[in-house]
């Protein structure tokens, strides 16, 4: 039995607010090993009804012969916007089966049409107010409704209610971005929460990114965009028989101060329960004594619609213990989140309780905030503060900050909490787990746990480098993670909409700054190559896992900009102006004095990106037909590769210039070597200076990823896993000895301990453990690359990753008695197994043996069609 399901339209399910063009994927779910699909066929409708009888009014595709299930764009008529569609999918299998989808929707967003609402705050705003606003207005709904949607851009975040509810589930909306340049609006299905008659929507607005008030290192203050908050929102209304109404923001809207009387995204929230407003998001509320609004002048950006995955509350954790400090009560959530606190709250009206978090102590049990606060220079930091409005317990969480913490101090009250008075919450953007690593060894489980935890808790719109001390999105740090990001999460729309802020930040000369978004700062330091190659390698990679060209285009000419730029700053073709191997081993002090200190010169691995981008230009001008553009991009590649080899590279000694495990390992990944001689004499080096480390480790955060992918790719997966596993400095191993539950920024425990740049390490097991990754060749995992790690020692392992195709999976086992290898390729895919004769020749499926069912093919690998397989000896 075969069927269609998962449709996505532009990564999302069902979304609603769709500005740009539209592309369906969806999965075909079959027994039948080898199939594949033979033709397609697209329905679209703005009548379910119609689908149903195989008709559409807006697009019908027609059955063409294709064997593509991604990423396929829509080419009926123009869409018009705020309206909801249909879609379903036919398909026709090569084993001559003919499919039908259920119906799915979207719903355009604004699609570029103007805005008939206004820009609104509240009408007199105090100089430098710091507190949150709140937003009213009643309307009339006559009979008979049939669809609402409310378009709503809040800046810095906002919430918004209909008649008391939520219109949806999402917090901290919207995304940050550089405001000025473009804005990002939320789109709501809210007919379910309007009735007929008077109803009231209400909306909340925080300072956020946009107004930030809070003095820091990276210029927030005079950030081009900074204002204070503003709302802009039309609700349209559709009725039965087709008319439409649209209900606008404009200086009939009412407004007030309230509860939140400070909120800060760096140093926290103050609620004062007193001053809450009662039922101000219903109808027949009593808003005489509140302020008319006024028209304020737009941020300046394109309102565009947030197409991606809102932040959302993800997890609860109950405390695992208390204690008292000097201040108050000390709790332990037990693992390092971003979030927030939710908190019951005893004690007499008008006490004042205040919450600090981090997620360090000091050695006497005290929240350590050293590493944490160096950088911002004004408040308090991650602090909120909940006054009491009566002698009941109160029940209380902050509504637009979040902090990064695994500790919560409580002050100010005069009893003993109990645990069940805390409730630590985590957020984050929330996309769908579509991973999942597991082995025999518990050490490694560990570091997949550590790497997912430090990516779950740094993407809140954006990623970041940590929740904490800065909030900032560094481009390296992302580039590093990219692969991992993609193979663990669904965060194709995520990092799709983040290489779009990229390109937004990109001057015309073509450089971009080290953080993204930037108040204006970061374009002078911290940018060069290595941070920059975010530019074309996150797109690369989420070509390499989801099959996704478009994204590749849309970033072509920003890569040309960026090399333009990099050719600005070399006379020889090499260059030196990028951040290097950053926080390689040290001891001492790790904010802004050791974490630079790292062995492999800057020069050699910032022209190894330097050779890369070349390349990377020239594969994409071949893909999209410049055939001018590849002869310069080729021509390019080939004098930086023999200027690196003759200014770098000791060939008699196979020694690359900085004689470290960083530097020889970015001559191997960048493949800058020229016979296999060269590649085995580079690998030969490697391996000595890991053994002269006594197997540890002595690299930074570009390390990590080029050695240990060096090693994986070379049959040395285990050396590379001794090296992670020292318990001794350096090593993850003894981060985890340490309590860690998240990656540290520091291999010596100095600065964050939530920082996510070195969790491509769980990129490294899925690929040379358990043994799945994508193939250049045929993206997507459309052919799947099998390297199971059978003989590395442990007694099994596991992965599995939902791609754009389906379940890919392999599982491994071998143990005292047992032998055996579960492999699952998706509908349409094939696999290429890379086994060893000593295990190819003696596994098999019901009697038949592997090397019969499989196709050899060159170096050792073995080709399968799609497919269920489990093979035992």
């Amino acid at each position: 039995m075969s069927y269609i399901c998962d449709l996505t339209v532009n990564y999302m399910k069902d979304p609603c607010g769709v500005d740009t063009l539209p592309r369906f994927s969806y999965k075909v779910l079959s027994e039948t090993r080898g199939d594949a699909q033979a033709k397609r066929r697209i329905l679209v409708a703005t009548d379910e009804e119609l689908l149903t009888k195989g008709e559409a009014d807006v697009w019908d595709s027609g059955f063409s012969e294709t064997d593509e299930t991604v990423l396929i764009p829509y080419e009926g008529k123009a869409l018009s916007p705020v309206t909801r569609y249909y879609y379903a999918v036919m398909c026709e299998t090569k084993q001559g089966e003919v499919l039908t989808s259920a119906p799915a929707t979207f719903v355009t967003g604004k699609l570029g049409t103007k805005f008939t609402a206004k820009w609104i705050s509240l009408a007199r705003l105090p100089k430098n107010t710091t507190s949150a606003q709140y937003l009213r207005q009643e309307f009339f709904v006559g009979e008979h409704l049939k669809e609402a949607y409310l378009t709503i851009c809040g800046l810095g975040y906002f919430e918004s209610y209909i008649n008391g509810k939520k219109t949806g589930d999402d917090i901290l909306s919207p995304a940050y971005s550089r405001y000025d340049a473009e804005c990002y609006y939320m789109q709501y299905d809210v007919a379910s929460l309007l009735k007929e008659g008077k109803n009231a929507i209400g909306v909340s607005l925080g300072n956020g990114f946009y107004n930030g008030f809070t003095e820091d290192v990276w210029n927030t203050t005079a950030a081009t965009w900074r204002n204070p908050p503003k709302m802009i929102c039309e609700l349209k209304l559709v009725y039965d028989n087709g008319e439409t109404e649209i209900v606008c923001s404009d200086t009939s809207w009412k407004s007030a101060f309230g509860p939140i009387t400070f909120t800060g995204i760096r140093n926290g929230e103050y609620y004062d329960a007193r001053l809450e407003l009662g039922a101000w998001t219903e109808a027949f509320y009593d808003d005489s004594e509140w302020q008319r609004t006024k028209i304020c002048k737009s941020p300046g950006g394109l309102l565009i619609a947030q197409e991606m995955e809102p932040i959302r509350v993800y997890k609860t954790f109950r405390p695992v213990k208390k204690w008292q400090t000097k201040n108050g009560w000390a709790f332990d959530i037990g693992q390092n989140i971003a979030g927030y606190g939710e908190y019951h709250i005893h004690g007499a009206a008008g006490t004042t309780a205040t919450f600090r978090y981090s997620d360090m102590l000091t050695e006497d049990g005290e929240l350590d905030f050293y590493a944490l606060t160096s950088f911002v220079k004004s408040g308090d930091f991650q602090t909120d503060r909940y006054t009491k409005k009566s002698d009941d317990v109160e029940v209380w969480h902050p509504t637009f900050v979040y902090h990064g913490f695994q500790y919560i101090e409580i002050s100010g009250i005069d009893y003993e909490p109990s645990l069940d008075d805390v409730l630590g919450i985590a957020v984050h953007s929330d996309f769908a787990d579509i991973g999942e690593f597991s082995c025999s060894d518990d050490f490694l489980n560990r570091v997949q746990h550590l790497c997912r935890w430090s990516t779950i808790s740094n993407m809140q719109s954006v990623p970041l480098d940590d929740p904490h001390r800065e909030k900032n999105s560094w481009t390296g740090d992302t580039m590093l993670s990219s692969e991992q990001m993609l193979t663990n999460f669904g965060m194709r729309a995520f990092l799709s909409k983040w290489s779009r802020d990229i390109r937004t930040s990109q001057r015309p000369a073509g450089q971009i700054p080290c953080v993204i978004p930037s108040t204006g700062w970061g374009y002078y330091g911290l940018m060069g190559p290595d941070w920059s190659s975010a530019l074309w390698m996150i797109p690369w990679n989420i070509y390499l896992y989801n099959g996704d060209r478009e994204i590749l285009r849309k970033n072509y000419e920003a890569i040309k900009k960026n090399i333009d730029f990099m050719e600005t700053m070399t006379e020889d073709l090499t260059l030196h102006y990028g951040t290097g191997d950053w926080c390689a081993p040290f001891e001492g002090p790790a904010i802004s004095i050791n974490m630079g200190s790292y062995r492999c010169p800057v020069e050699v691995s910032d022209t190894g990106f330097f050779y890369h981008a070349a390349c990377t230009a020239a594969k994409l001008a071949k893909m999209f037909d410049y055939p001018d553009d590849v002869c310069y991009y080729e021509d390019l590649a080939s004098r930086i590769r023999a200027t690196f080899r003759e200014k770098f590279f000791d060939a008699e000694h196979y020694m690359v210039k900085g004689d470290c495990q960083t530097a020889t390992a970015v001559m191997l990944y960048f493949k800058l070597y020229d016979s296999e001689e060269e590649r085995v004499g580079l690998l030969n080096t490697l391996l000595s200076q890991i053994k002269e480390k006594d197997d540890h480790l002595d690299f930074g955060v570009l390390g990590n990823k080029f050695v240990m992918h060096t090693l994986g790719s070379m049959g040395y997966g285990n050396v590379g896993h001794k090296m992670l596993a020292q318990r001794t400095f350096p090593g993850v191993g003894e981060w985890i000895s340490r309590g860690a539950t998240t990656l540290w920024e520091c291999w010596n425990g100095g600065g964050s301990h939530n920082h996510h740049m070195f969790s491509d390490m769980s990129s490294f097991l899925y690929k040379y453990v358990a043994g799945i990754a994508p193939d250049e060749e045929a993206p997507g995992f459309r052919r799947i690359v099998f390297r199971p790690a059978i003989s590395c020692g442990m007694s099994y392992a596991k992965a599995r990753h939902e791609s754009m195709y389906g379940k890919v999976a392999c599982a491994w086992e071998n143990a005292e008695n047992t032998l055996s290898l579960t492999l699952s390729i998706p509908f349409g895919c094939e696999g290429i197994v890379y086994l060893a004769d000593e295990f190819a020749d003696v596994l098999a499926e019901n009697g038949v043996r592997f090397t019969d069912m499989a196709e050899h093919m060159e170096n050792g690998a073995w080709r399968l069609p799609c497919g269920e397989y489990t093979f035992q000896k």
